[in-house]
């Protein structure tokens, strides 16, 4: 333990005498890692149990699905109260069904005694969404399932919404005017992230007060039947029970299928799901399957590239110092000192400077996503869109401060040391005893 203290006092030493030298591979290391970390950070808030999302590890998703119609084109979409209600909302382990409305209308709230009318994102979603995914409410409570059957006009709200609009005061029990007409608000939720674009929103309200709701309902099920303007979440009980879930829903799709096949033209298919979440966030298209395996490999070379070039790079650097520094490499071995131990001591001081470069990139890669995550959330088709207006992109502490990103900051560190000093820690082991002390 003591030798590797010295070799921390002497590769400190080494960064105050050389400082150009430690300043330039030091921030050579940060902007490397920084890119890394980004990327980390991006699919780390796409696939953690992250506010209201926290049970994604037993989370089921249907978005879309496909049908084959007489004439052989192709339809796609969500689906139909009807699917749900034959093919999903009875399936054994099950603990609770999230429907929600493909609503993509602009809406406004018209606020009491303004003129001003403000820009809102709403959702039309079922009672089970409260069951799914875990608001934190900070006043009433969730609409009902008798709410929602009978149509309630009833909404919740977002904290920043409610205190927008009503100040400090209570905004349960108030009237809340959305594109002119009233509902009544039941209950106001800690605001949730744009980037949790499942769920995001300022209102939610039972979709059964959607505009046209039914009529788009009957519209599909005569021209396009299964299909229709639903997203579909389903919690399971237990994870381990997910693979049983998944074969309950194709033999529920199969005898849904035969029951429209009466034809033999038609086939309804839901594409190989429901997916898991991390399955999922590679849905980009509703009428095509994820290549997951094919975006997996492109990230995976794009992350060996973000880490194999900085390395040649600082790999020449440090084949360079060691030059200069072969007389005392040579001085060491001509006392006894084994290849092992020279080895262990550059590969030690070197990790210094990549910890410290890893402390940069961490540094850079939270500003990076901080300032920036209107856009850098957007890497990878179809992570996120374009935030609406009056909507910020915000990000909570969990999402950048949690112990997996620092692991991978670490273990990258870790990994972009040894690519960089282990082959010229090697060379300068290997060198003659005489050439070395000649230096």
């Amino acid at each position: 333990m003591n030798m590797y203290k010295i070799y921390l006092k002497q590769a400190w030493a080494l960064i105050r005498q050389e400082r150009l030298f430690s300043s330039v591979y030091i921030v050579g290391t940060g902007l490397a890692i920084s890119l890394v970390m980004v990327l980390s950070i991006v699919f780390y808030v796409k696939m953690a149990s992250i506010y209201p999302e926290m049970d994604r590890d037993r989370l089921l998703t249907v978005k879309s699905a496909a049908l084959k119609n007489e004439k052989g084109g192709t339809s796609s979409g969500p689906v139909s109260p009807r699917f749900v209600e034959e093919c999903l909302a009875g399936v054994p382990g099950l603990e609770a069904l999230a429907l929600c409305c493909d609503d993509a209308a602009s809406a406004f709230v018209q606020p009491a005694g303004s003129p001003v009318q403000v820009p809102v994102v709403k959702m039309g979603v079922n009672d089970g969404f409260w069951k799914v995914f875990s608001f934190r409410f900070l006043e009433g409570k969730p609409f009902t399932e008798a709410d929602f059957r009978s149509g309630m006009p009833v909404a919740v709200i977002a904290r920043s919404l409610a205190k927008r609009l009503y100040g400090e005061g209570s905004a349960v029990g108030q009237t809340l005017s959305l594109d002119f007409t009233s509902f009544r608000v039941v209950g106001v939720v800690d605001d949730v992230s744009y980037l949790m674009d499942r769920v995001f929103s300022q209102v939610w309200y039972p979709y059964t007060q959607v505009p046209d709701f039914e009529e788009r309902v009957r519209y599909s099920e005569v021209r396009m039947p299964g299909l229709g303007p639903l997203k579909v979440y389903m919690l399971v009980k237990d994870k381990a029970d997910i693979g049983k879930v998944r074969e309950a829903v194709a033999d529920n799709v199969r005898r849904f299928n035969q029951s429209l096949n009466v034809d033999g033209k038609r086939e309804f298919s839901l594409l190989g799901q429901p997916d898991r979440h991390w399955e999922s966030i590679f849905r980009y298209w509703s009428n095509v399957e994820p290549d997951i395996v094919g975006d997996l490999s492109r990230y995976g070379v794009i992350f060996l590239l973000l880490l194999l070039v900085p390395a040649v790079s600082l790999s020449g650097m440090t084949d360079s110092r060691m030059e200069r520094r072969l007389g005392e490499l040579g001085v060491r071995r001509a006392f006894g000192a084994p290849k092992g131990a020279l080895i262990g001591q550059v590969l030690m001081e070197n990790f210094l400077y990549t910890l410290l470069g890893g402390l940069v990139g961490l540094l850079f890669s939270f500003l990076l996503v901080t300032f920036a995550s209107s856009w850098v959330f957007k890497i990878g088709n179809g992570f996120s869109d374009a935030a609406p207006d009056g909507v910020d992109v915000s990000l909570s502490m969990g999402m950048l401060f949690n112990p997996w990103v620092f692991l991978i900051a670490l273990c990258v560190c870790f990994l972009l040391n040894l690519m960089s000093a282990l082959w010229p820690a090697w060379r300068a082991s290997r060198r003659p005893i005489v050439d070395s002390l000649n230096a």
